[in-house]
């Protein structure tokens, strides 16, 4: 069951049945507990089995290699860490301040990219591990865009005499900024997540984005 590397591939097949999606997500759990606990090179077929419960045989039906139960366990973790962000983000975008808003954008991604790379930073820093996997989350194309919606709206308050198209470009450019250089710094240099000038650094960018006069 080795990995392939530049494709993580995914689900054989989509569980039906209640059954089966029970299975699929005690593999998927059972992978995160024992990359967490014991290390990504712990991720054995034998492992799996043994913490899932759910047999070798039935683990081949749905993964075709471990590469592709890791990318399983990054989906999950983009998945809930954005919808946590998301919740937050909506209870909070009436009343925080331009820092708050900024910092909440930052913490997040520093966070998940932190979070990645626990979970195994080989698999991470292949191009395929964090960067194919979000890239292709075309069905979460909606939550995205709630949350891009808030975010316009949030800073719309702020700055309500500049115009729709310029408050635009500058949330969009922040928000790539921010999101690519989390990916591309942590992928680069893995240990940058302890220091915490990576985190006022990233929040200067952030700003410089909206202090700047058009």
């Amino acid at each position: 069951m080795a990995g392939d590397g530049e494709n993580p591939g995914g689900l054989r097949r989509e569980p039906k049945q209640e059954r089966s999606r029970r299975m699929v997500q005690a593999i998927e759990q059972a992978a995160r507990k024992i990359m967490l606990e014991d290390g990504a090179e712990a991720l054995t077929t034998t492992s799996l089995e043994w913490v899932s419960g759910v047999p070798k045989a039935s683990i081949y039906q749905y993964f075709p290699n471990l590469d592709a139960i890791k990318a399983e366990v990054f989906r999950h973790e983009i998945h809930q860490h954005f919808e946590r962000w998301l919740a937050r983000l909506e209870s909070m975008q009436d009343s925080m301040d331009l820092g708050e808003g900024l910092a909440l954008i930052v913490d997040s991604a520093l966070a998940l990219h932190s979070r990645l790379i626990e979970l195994d930073a080989e698999f991470y820093q292949s191009h395929s591990g964090y960067f194919g996997i979000w890239t292709s989350f075309d069905n979460y194309a909606e939550r995205r865009e709630t949350g891009a919606e808030i975010l316009k709206q949030f800073f719309k308050r702020l700055y309500p005499e500049m115009s729709a198209e310029e408050l635009d470009l500058r949330a969009y450019t922040m928000g790539r900024a921010i999101e690519q250089s989390s990916y591309h710094i942590l992928r680069d240099n893995p240990d940058y997540r302890r220091q915490p000038l990576l985190r006022e650094l990233m929040l200067s960018m952030a700003l410089s984005f909206f202090n700047s006069s058009s």
